[in-house]
Formats: structure tokens, sequence, C-alpha cells
């Protein structure tokens, strides 16, 4: 009996088959789907993180903003003032202070140069802007040469200096010794104006005695008291045109307004005379006369 030869059968069965692992499967797309969830979240904290910055730095940046120019604070000018007389920096803050209480660029430098000039003790003015903050105030500043009492509108007695271009003013920042060394002048007429006095024309003559008595004999010209004006006339060339001087040593010395230099020399002459010859000094001398004086003693 022969023995048959069994072959393997051309149909597999289930074992036969290579198995997958879907479970392997499904962990590497589950892996996948996480890390998209992952990174999509962490985007989104990203960007609400970022939205929150930036509204945060906005605020910040609205708190701290510095003012504009324009909304400057008061006192933010820085004044610089300058002077060739008397006037202090105190001086200009009592009377403007105010305009440093705005924002430099809205000063009005033409109008305040006007107000300067407007006082009477200030002759001429500068005024500067300099960014951001700087005021410069330059002034030039009046002379006086005589003092006079007038009444005000009130009628009060008050005490103004007369410049040299006959303005008349009430003077701040003197040194008392420099007020008192000024002559008074009497026979002056002082016409009021709205905010002050009319200038008196013709001054220049009166300054040039003062100046040249001044220069040339100053012990005594220290000695001048009074300048009496009631026989003055600045519009008048000849001799009534009178100004009258009186001293702690000569109770009256009578100058022309023509000749001044010329007088002035021959009372410097008259008064060595008096000197070498133990005379004394006279008490009146008028020296109106041209080449004569007039000269009298006790």
């Amino acid at each position: 009996m022969k023995k048959s030869s069994q072959k393997p059968s051309s149909n597999p069965t289930w074992r036969h088959i290579q198995q997958t692992n879907p479970k392997g499967k499904t962990t590497k797309v589950a892996r996948k789907r996480s890390l998209e969830t992952l990174f999509k979240a962490g985007l989104l904290i990203f960007l609400v993180a970022a939205i929150l910055a930036g509204g945060l730095g906005v605020f910040y940046l609205a708190e701290s903003k510095p003012a504009q120019p324009s909304q400057a604070e008061p006192g933010t000018v820085d004044l610089v003032f300058k002077t060739d007389g008397v006037l202090a920096e105190r001086w200009f803050l009592n009377r403007f202070g105010e305009i440093l209480k705005t924002e430099v660029r809205q000063i009005d430098v033409s109008g305040l140069k006007s107000l300067l000039e407007k006082e009477g003790q200030v002759s001429s003015a500068t005024v500067t802007l300099t960014l951001p903050s700087r005021l410069t105030v330059q002034v030039n500043e009046r002379e006086p040469i005589l003092r006079v009492r007038v009444r005000d509108g009130e009628g009060q007695a008050t005490i103004l200096l007369v410049a040299r271009d006959g303005t008349l003013y009430q003077g701040e920042g003197y040194p008392g010794e420099t007020l008192r060394r000024l002559p008074g002048t009497t026979g002056l007429k002082v016409r009021r104006l709205p905010g002050g006095y009319e200038p008196i024309k013709g001054m220049d003559s009166i300054a040039r005695i003062l100046d040249y008595t001044k220069e040339n004999l100053p012990t005594v010209y220290q000695n001048w008291q009074v300048v009496d004006l009631r026989d003055w006339n600045p519009e008048r060339d000849y001799r009534p045109s009178l100004v009258r001087v009186g001293s702690s040593e000569i109770e009256e010395m009578v100058f022309s307004t023509s000749g001044i230099e010329r007088q002035i020399e021959r009372l410097a002459s008259i008064l060595n005379h008096t000197q070498e010859h133990h005379l004394g000094y006279p008490k009146f001398i008028d020296l109106s006369y041209g080449e004569e004086a007039v000269i009298r003693y006790n």
C-alpha cells in the first residue's frame, strides 16, 4: 500500500496572515492630534498674552506720556534778567511775573518790550526767547539828575526823579546815598498824564550844567542842594532863561543856559581867588552876564 503524500493547502488560514498592531497605529494618530491641540492652545495663549501686554503698554505710555509744551505748568520759563543800572530781577517779577506763568512760545516778545519801555526808569529794552524755555530780558536805564516833589492824583506828596532826557519817574533800586546826593529842584512845571507825567523838554541844558560842574568842580557840586528853575525856559535863548543853584556854602549862583562851560570855568576862578585871599565864600554869584560876574558877600 502506497503512502499518500500531503501537500500544503494553497489557501492560507488566518494564522498565516501577517498581523498588524492597530493599537500602535491609533497611538501615533492620537499623538499627532494631541500635539496639534497643544500647539493651537499655546498659540492662543501667546496671542492672549500679547494682547494683554500691548494693552498694558498703551496704558503705561498714556500714563507716563510727557506733557506737551502747550500744556506746560506755570513757572516753566527760565528768566535771565540783565541791566546796566540798579534794577533787579525782583523788580521784573513784581511787575511782569504773570508772564512767566505761561508756555514760552506764547510770550508776546514785542508786547513785553513795549510794556518795559513804558516804565519811566527803562530807556530801552531787548527781549529774546531761546527754546526750549529761556526768556532773556535786557534793560537800559535812565540816569536821574534831579529830584522833584509833586502831589499825586490823591493829593499826596511824592518824590519823582528827573532824567537827563526830561522823563519823570518813581525810581526803584537806588541806594539811599545816591538819592540824597541828587539836588532837589523847584519851579519846575509838572503836568500829569494818564498813568504818568509829561516829560520836561529841554532838560539837556540843565544836565550840562550839572555834568560839567561835577566833572570840573566835584567838591562844589557835592554841596549843591537846590536847582531853582522858576526863571528857566528851554525855548528862550536869551538871558531871562536862568538857572539858580543854592548850595550849603553859597546861597545862590545864577547861570545862563548858553555858554555853560565858560560860566563854570569863571566860577572856578572866582572860588580860587576867594580862597587865596581868605575872603570866604560869597553869598551870591551871578554868572549870567557873559564875561562879567556879580559877586556879593555878607
